[in-house]
């Protein structure tokens, strides 16, 4: 069946389609991709491609337009049937992102998103991952800034390691310009809903039957870490960082051992604060969510007043458009392990290395590149993906293709840094 679209942005008139839409415009792919936009709105729709049009300088006026709603089955299978791969940034995405998934894989389309959330992506690969392969279509989720400076820097480290890379610990250093940050709220309900549902999520379960196999225990592991510590590497506090990093660099380390046959990489991640006053707030504030998301009436008063309950950190309206241009990040990952030539598993690891990945905002500019670089890869990569289809993570995915040079492109650049010595 002939598709007109190359890709299909679901999700247009939100905050983050609308940076989806004006990075793509900046691209050097815009004009040689066919790109239509999807929602469930036409009259938001085309008010948002004016605006970003103003923005940009590109008139995106006349983009194609699918009317699709994740209510409405019959809209989202019209919208997959027309699409060679969905970007879908429909978030929570455990309350609207699974109807997407099925009628991509059910129509022939490739999908990917995203996510932070482990219990979708991995409910995801274990709903759809054998009809995906039969299907002939890639589902990769989890494109975003969650979780492809992670994920993909613990492969490029790996790949770069000289060596055999037996575990790492990686850092997320967020950097805000003059006018401050915060986060839009949509990020924050996602928050609140994940903690709630945590318990009946039923990830053990699910863990077993995607990763069926069981790994050999390596007795070499990260070290075993406070809840707030100081990096002296990188002078700042470290602490846990309660992402979905991890989650997604564990299946990718998986895929690579049973499929690749490649040494597992165990990792550890971590937020960096410079104070420790805040690096003590910010702890005490996750406490409190996480204890006060568990009532009724708590909870629907933390979701009715995101700013208010958040101290600001997340707002109603996102960052403005100046603070986004002004935050960037980075991402590190310190690994050890061996050289070549010495035996591997035989004595503890004494070789260290770091890998970098720097960027633009996290938040919606970077991760706005991450998902384009994504969904451009499973269209033009197809000889370079693994096997026939199925659903993957982003290292497992993309290992032997170009991602990396079209992340470059997006200003998302991975480089190992040799004047860095962690003491790992």
């Amino acid at each position: 069946m002939s598709r007109p679209y190359d890709l299909v942005l679901y999700g247009a008139t939100g905050f983050t389609g609308a940076y989806v839409l004006e990075v793509f415009s900046k691209s050097s792919v815009y004009g040689s991709v066919k790109l239509a936009v999807a929602g469930r709105n036409e009259g938001k729709i085309r008010s948002t491609l004016k605006e970003v049009s103003g923005y940009t300088g590109v008139d995106l006026t006349n983009l194609p337009i699918i009317i699709a709603d994740s209510g409405n089955t019959n809209s989202l299978v019209e919208m997959a049937k027309q699409a060679k791969v969905i970007i879908n940034v429909v978030g929570p995405y455990r309350l609207y992102g699974e109807a997407v998934v099925k009628a991509a894989v059910e129509n022939g389309a490739s999908h990917v998103d995203i996510s932070g959330e482990p219990a979708f992506l991995e409910k995801m690969q274990q709903k759809y991952g054998k009809l995906a392969e039969q299907n002939g279509v890639y589902v990769v989720g989890a494109c975003g800034w969650d979780s492809i400076p992670c994920d993909l820097g613990v492969n490029f480290l790996k790949q770069h390691f000289d060596g055999t890379l037996e575990y790492a610990e990686t850092f997320v250093q967020v950097k805000n310009g003059p006018s401050g940050y915060s986060f839009n709220a949509g990020t924050y309900q996602t928050l609140i809903l994940g903690i709630w549902q945590a318990k009946n999520d039923g990830l053990g379960k699910i863990r077993k039957e995607i990763m069926p196999q069981k790994l050999e225990r390596s007795p070499f592991r990260p070290k075993k870490r406070g809840n707030l510590w100081w990096n002296d590497t990188l002078e700042h506090y470290a602490l846990p960082f309660p992402g979905a990093d991890r989650s997604v660099v564990q299946r990718s380390q998986y895929f690579d051992a049973t499929v690749n046959e490649a040494r597992p990489v165990n990792i550890e991640t971590y937020l960096l604060v410079k104070s420790k006053f805040w690096a003590l707030a910010l702890m005490l504030w996750v406490t409190l969510v996480f204890f006060f998301a568990q009532f009724g009436f708590t909870r629907k008063f933390m979701q009715q007043y995101p700013e208010l309950c958040s101290f600001y950190m997340f707002k109603n309206g996102g960052p403005s458009r100046q603070q986004a241009k002004e935050a960037s990040f980075t991402y590190w990952v310190f690994g050890k392990g061996w050289n070549n030539g010495e035996n591997v598993g035989e004595n503890p690891p004494q070789k260290v290395k770091a890998a970098r990945c720097d960027g633009p905002d996290a938040g919606y500019i970077g991760t706005s590149g991450c998902v384009l670089a994504s969904a451009l890869t499973v269209l033009q990569d197809q000889d370079k993906l693994p096997g026939n289809g199925g659903v993957f993570t982003t290292t497992a995915a993309f290992k032997e293709t170009k991602i990396y040079d079209r992340l470059n492109e997006f200003g998302i650049k991975f480089r190992i840094d040799e004047s860095v010595h962690p003491e790992l």
